[in-house]
């Protein structure tokens, strides 16, 4: 085989491009970090790296859930909470309001001040959190409790009409993804539908009609209910909200353990990943001096082999 200065020349100049596109790759890999540059680097931990990051944006959004189920639910306590004040206080109230010995004077006083309390806990009861109403079920963005009239002189200014979603077959429940295959419920349901078609289990609307019953009796002077029937019913009803707070704090319970699993799970997905994909960067600073001296070594003696021309031989 004829070697000729063309031969020679053309290998020297491939071996160089060859040296010099793994001298650029060293240094595209310690810019960036990643081992991984582009398909053709690594097709099978292309695979591995595209899988990896998929469960990554799944347990990122999984963990956005998680919080927003317990944001909401922190404010539904909070409003659960406030409610419990009120109740507490129409209790007291309505005992103290029972005693025949008050005046009239008094009663009236008691009288504003339950009307306060009323006026309070329908503020309560039309929460909102993030701009959705909380015991709105599924139709959060729907104001749920509403007087009849807004006239008070009106005899039905106390009366309250639900117009929030109303759970048949559990269908006006929030639900959110919290887990793989795990889903909850993150509202308090004010009322649901049985199988007759009549509202049950009802959390607010009694309280309202019971402090509504208690402000018609005290303006009429009427007090013979009021340490009987009534008093029962906001017993009944401070325990519904309590029950309710009580499933609130279980779910909030799941939540944190939920979150716990999820943020355990992200660290060990990201050192797989990083396993994968992200290089070791006292290995490539030696290959890149490694290949950076093979470059130069390469160069120098190129410049020796090329180096006798004609002229050369003519001197």
């Amino acid at each position: 085989m004829r070697v000729t200065n063309n031969t020679l020349t053309n290998n020297m100049l491939r071996h160089l491009n060859a040296g010099l596109s793994r001298l650029d790759r060293y240094q595209q890999q310690l810019a960036s970090g990643k081992r991984v540059l582009k398909p053709s680097d690594d097709p099978a931990a292309v695979i591995n790296i595209l899988e990896l990051r998929t469960s990554l944006m799944e347990n990122n959004q999984l963990l956005k859930n998680v919080d927003t189920a317990a944001s909401w639910l922190n404010s539904t306590d909070t409003v659960l909470a406030s409610i419990s004040s009120v109740l507490h206080r129409a209790k007291e109230l309505t005992i103290y309001a029972a005693t025949d010995t008050l005046s009239s004077d008094d009663r009236a006083a008691i009288q504003r001040e339950m009307e306060q309390l009323f006026d309070n806990l329908l503020q309560l009861a039309n929460s909102t959190h993030n701009g959705k109403y909380i015991f709105a079920g599924q139709k959060s963005t729907t104001e749920p409790f509403q007087r009849v009239s807004s006239d008070p002189a009106d005899p039905n200014y106390y009366r309250i009409v639900y117009h929030g979603g109303t759970a048949a077959g559990d269908t006006s429940a929030l639900k959110l993804e919290i887990s793989a295959n795990a889903v909850i419920d993150i509202n308090i349901i004010q009322s649901r539908v049985n199988a007759d078609g009549e509202n049950e289990d009802q959390l607010l609307t009694p309280i309202f009609s019971a402090l509504a019953q208690i402000i018609s009796d005290l303006e009429q002077g009427d007090v013979n209910e009021l340490g009987g029937k009534y008093l029962e019913a906001l017993e009944l009803a401070l325990d519904g909200v309590l029950s309710s707070r009580a499933e609130v704090g279980a779910k909030l319970n799941r939540i944190e353990l939920a979150e716990e699993r999820l943020k355990d799970l992200e660290i060990n997905l990201n050192k797989l990943l990083s396993n994968v994909q992200d290089i070791d960067v006292a290995e490539k600073i030696m290959d890149l001096k490694s290949e950076e001296n093979a470059y130069r070594i390469a160069l120098a003696v190129g410049a020796r082999i090329i180096q006798p021309t004609l002229v050369d031989f003519l001197k």
